[in-house]
C-alpha cells in the first residue's frame, strides 16, 4: 500500500482566488464538459433512440455518434415548443432550456411526455433548478469564466470515469488574455480550448475548474445578469419578435435574443467591438432542417447581458440597435 503524500507546504504562490464557496449544483456529478457528461448518460443508460432538436449545438450530437445511439429529429414552432415527436418505448427526448427563458416550455414537456424519459439541456441556463426527470446538463463555461466543466443531475446509476482531466490548464490562455491583453489577443486561444473538448472520453472535472468555480460569487451573477436582462428589455421589446416570458425571481439568461433583427446588424457591431454569439450556424447548412430553424442563426440577434456589463455598458449598445429598427 503506497504512502499518501503530504500537503506541500511553503515555495511559491498559487494564483490567488476568493475562498471557496459552496457550488451552484451541489448535489451534480462533476465531468470535463457538458457534452462528456451526456456521452456518461447514454452510455449508461442506453437508451434506443433520443429524440433531438434541429436547433442544438452540434456537441450534443457527438456523444450520441460516439455511444451509437440513433438520432431522431424534431421541429420548434416560434415559441420553441417541440413539434412532432412520437416518442417510443425506451427512447429519449432532449429539451433545451433556450438562453435560459424556456421555464415554461420545460414545463410543457414534462407535461406532454414522460418525465423519466426527457434530458433537459441547461447549458444556457445554468441557474435553472433540475427538474423531476431523467436527467440535467449544465455547461457552466457559458456564464462565467472556467476553462471547461460540466454537471449531471440524475437520480439514475452513472458509471463515473476513474480518472479527472488534467488539461484544464492548457485550456486557460484566454481567461488570462481577457484579462491582461485584449478580447481580440485571446479569441485563437478560446477557439483552441473549445476545440480541444471535442470527442472526448469522460473524465471528472478537475481540481483547478472545481477550484474557480467554487469561488464564484452567484448571488452576484445572477443580480447583475437579471438587472442587465431586464433594461435590454424594456428598451427593445415592443421590436422583438420573439414573445419572451421572464420571471425575474428565477429565470437568469444567458443573452437577450433579439429575433428578426435588420440584416448587417451583427456586423456593424463587431465593428464597434461588440461581439455576439451565433447559435447555431451549422442548422442553417442543414437542408433538412425546418424552415424556421434554418433561418435563426441569420435573423437573430444575442445582446450580451452578462456580469462584466453594467447598463452604462448596454445603452450604446441599446441606441445603434434602436438606430437600425427604427
Amino acid at each position: 500500500m503506497s504512502a499518501v503524500m503530504p500537503r506541500a507546504v511553503g515555495g511559491y504562490f498559487e494564483l490567488e482566488l476568493p475562498r471557496a464557496r459552496s457550488f451552484l449544483h451541489d448535489d451534480a456529478l462533476r465531468f470535463q464538459s457538458s457534452r462528456a457528461a451526456f456521452l456518461a448518460l447514454v452510455r449508461s443508460l442506453r437508451p434506443k433512440a433520443v429524440w433531438m432538436p434541429w436547433y442544438i449545438c452540434d456537441a450534443m450530437l457527438e456523444p450520441l455518434h460516439m455511444a451509437r445511439i440513433p438520432v431522431k429529429r424534431y421541429a420548434i414552432d416560434r415559441q420553441m415548443r417541440p413539434q412532432s415527436v412520437e416518442l417510443q418505448q425506451d427512447e429519449w427526448l432532449v429539451y433545451v432550456n433556450y438562453f435560459g427563458l424556456c421555464d415554461r416550455q420545460v414545463d410543457d414537456v414534462l407535461d406532454r411526455f414522460p418525465r423519466d424519459s426527457v434530458v433537459i439541456d441547461n447549458a444556457q441556463a445554468l441557474f435553472a433548478q433540475p427538474r423531476d426527470c431523467l436527467a440535467t446538463i449544465y455547461s457552466p463555461r457559458k456564464f462565467v469564466g472556467v476553462p471547461d466543466g460540466g454537471y449531471l443531475v440524475t437520480r439514475k446509476h452513472i458509471d463515473m470515469p476513474d480518472a479527472s482531466d488534467q488539461t484544464s490548464i492548457q485550456r486557460c490562455a484566454h481567461l488570462l488574455r481577457r484579462i491582461a491583453d485584449d478580447a481580440e489577443a485571446g479569441y485563437a486561444a478560446y477557439a483552441a480550448a473549445e476545440e480541444s473538448l471535442k470527442h472526448q472520453e469522460p473524465l471528472r472535472m478537475s481540481d483547478l475548474t472545481q477550484r474557480i468555480l467554487a469561488s464564484i460569487d452567484y448571488d452576484a451573477v445572477r443580480a447583475r445578469r437579471v438587472e442587465n436582462f431586464i433594461y435590454l428589455h424594456e428598451r427593445l421589446q415592443r421590436h422583438n419578435r420573439f414573445a419572451i416570458h421572464f420571471d425575474r425571481d428565477n429565470a437568469v439568461p444567458l443573452c437577450y435574443p433579439l429575433f428578426d433583427a435588420p440584416a448587417g446588424l451583427r456586423e456593424e457591431l463587431r465593428q464597434q467591438r461588440i461581439y455576439t454569439p451565433t447559435y447555431w450556424p451549422d442548422v442553417a447548412e442543414s437542408k433538412d432542417a425546418p424552415e424556421f430553424e434554418r433561418t435563426i442563426p441569420a435573423s437573430a440577434l444575442f445582446l450580451p447581458c452578462d456580469q462584466r456589463l453594467t447598463t452604462g455598458d448596454l445603452e450604446p449598445i441599446v441606441q445603434s440597435v434602436l438606430e437600425r429598427l427604427t
